[in-house]
């Protein structure tokens, strides 16, 4: 009607009418961008619901071979501003509170060290000088590279800008403010040698997005092959050709990037690959690290917290000095056949709990001690951990501290279930039971789960990223029904988050060719309060 109006009528003051009325004429536009987006709860404020009617007259009146221009002073519509609101991508990365983000800067800032202080500056420069360009910020664990990534994070943020924060494994993409996995948020091919680009295409809502950052955080890249990082700039090179302050001739389309991590850790795994295939695909031997300017953290910053008493503070400056001579290769190593590489390394004995009758209980000692009166206590808990190299190890170390919790046991068995293709008859003979609830493989969970109030449990995939519940994600089980688990969140971004999840559903199935699978899948539900454990049914 209004369009109408303007073409055919003889409006005096164009302007004045759509001051006056742009409310009404707007009034459902809300709801498109809802349904469009899919959230209902979204909110637009009084400025980009009056751009979205000025996108929505400019586009009738072109239909028509007209202009908004041929009516002044009548406004102009931003065409960027409404794609960012049409977003979905976009209104999830700019779905914070500026003031708090601020905040949170301000008290992160004061405490950034000498070398934590040089990087953020070089960084911001970069970015106010529309530079752009590739870092890469070198320190080994400890020297506050998380600590840096979400200082940048709430800075960028403070002033209302995106910033995109992934990592190489979603364990650490937890630690990074609306951390993802690099994989999934670029959409790496799964078999990068062999793709050229990521599964981004120009126009959509995630190369827009990209468009849009201004700041991409990379954390732990030496874990990925050199071929992802060239599939993710061949692509970014493609996104960001035409756009403001980028090229695609430059590293990453010119868009500033950030990487941090520690060659000194675990390389790009290649399977059955050699030591020479390994090196061959890490980061350095790409073409892009041609472009990266390399920053440096050095100061250890856990050997120097103030909450630890001088002896343990010794300790821990001695066992990462040690770490640090391995990583570069100084300590001298050994190897148990004649002719073959040195790869042992004699570990000192004061690092080394000796075996033992009880070597195990002492291990738990050091590693938990006063568990029985803390084993409740987050902060506690998500400090301390582990590893083992087998699984044998883990269960014998579970069994163990299950065995001190207090309280009532409850198992939790798989469900065995026949492929449907086949006579139950043939399978049943190829694949007991018996054997199917032996099978102990990598990665995948036990027939037989026993659960007590206070356990530490692991989510074994990716459920919810968004949620924080992802591959290696833990929790402590507060309550246990026959139908639900409830558990409390301990990893870093979710901190004391409740989750009722159904009990661990494992699929044990038998095909033609008698091999087995095995899938653990914690499924969450909504928490909801008052509601008995026991009662919950999903």
């Amino acid at each position: 009607m209004f369009c109408s109006m303007l073409l055919f009528s003889e409006v005096t003051n164009a302007y004045e009418l759509w001051k006056n009325h742009w409310f009404d004429l707007t009034d459902n536009l809300q709801n498109r961008v809802q349904r469009q987006i899919g959230d209902g709860n979204i909110s637009l404020e009084e400025c980009e619901l009056k751009n979205l009617g000025l996108l929505e007259i400019e586009h009738i009146l072109n239909q028509n071979g007209r202009s908004l221009k041929e009516f002044p002073p009548m406004p102009l519509p931003s065409y960027r501003s409404g794609q960012m609101v049409t977003n979905r991508l976009i209104r999830e990365e700019l779905n914070y509170d500026s003031i708090s983000e601020m905040q949170s800067f301000e008290s992160l800032y004061v405490g950034l060290n000498d070398d934590q202080l040089k990087v953020f500056n070089t960084i911001m420069e970069a970015y106010s000088t529309h530079h752009g360009g590739l870092f890469f910020v070198y320190g080994s664990g400890g020297t506050g590279k998380t600590y840096l990534w979400s200082t940048l994070i709430a800075k960028f943020r403070s002033d209302k800008k995106i910033i995109l924060s992934v990592a190489s494994l979603g364990i650490a993409a937890l630690l990074l403010p609306g951390g993802r996995t690099a994989r999934s948020h670029f959409k790496i091919p799964l078999d990068p040698d062999n793709s050229s680009c990521c599964s981004i295409n120009q126009g959509a809502d995630l190369a827009r997005l990209i468009q849009e950052a201004s700041l991409i955080i990379w954390d732990e890249p030496p874990m990925v092959s050199r071929h992802a990082f060239e599939a993710v700039d061949r692509t970014f090179r493609d996104i960001l050709k035409n756009t403001e302050h980028c090229s695609g001739d430059r590293v990453f389309g010119g868009k500033l990037f950030v990487l941090g991590g520690d060659f000194r850790q675990i390389l790009p795994v290649v399977p059955r690959g050699r030591r020479e295939q390994t090196v061959e695909a890490s980061l350095p031997k790409s073409t892009i690290s041609e472009h990266c300017q390399v920053l440096y953290l050095t100061r250890n910053m856990r050997v120097i917290a103030q909450d630890i008493s001088n002896h343990t503070c010794h300790e821990l400056r001695d066992f990462a000095e040690w770490i640090k001579l391995v990583g570069e290769g100084k300590i001298m190593g050994s190897s148990f056949s004649e002719g073959y590489e040195p790869n042992c390394i004699q570990i000192p004995e004061k690092f080394v709990i000796k075996n033992g009758e009880r070597d195990l209980h002492q291990l738990i000692d050091a590693t938990y001690p006063d568990f029985i009166n803390k084993y409740q206590d987050m902060s506690y808990l998500k400090e301390r951990g582990i590893l083992a190299p087998k699984n044998s190890d883990v269960d014998e170390i579970n069994s163990i501290m299950l065995s001190m919790l207090p309280g009532e046991m409850k198992i939790f068995n798989s469900a065995d279930k026949l492929c449907p293709t086949e006579s139950e008859s043939n399978v049943q003979d190829m694949n007991p039971p018996e054997l199917l609830h032996s099978l102990n493989l990598p990665g995948l969970p036990n027939h037989c789960l026993q659960l007590k109030v206070g356990t530490l449990i692991m989510l074994l995939r990716n459920v919810n990223q968004s949620l924080g519940l992802c591959n290696g994600t833990r929790l402590i089980v507060d309550k246990m029904g026959n139908r639900v688990i409830e558990a409390r969140v301990i990893t870093e971004s979710r901190v004391g988050e409740k989750i009722n999840m159904r009990p661990p559903l494992n699929l044990r199935r038998s095909n033609r060719l008698a091999m087995q699978n095995a899938i653990n899948e914690f499924e969450t539900v909504p928490h909801k309060e008052g509601l008995p454990v026991e009662n919950f049914v999903d």
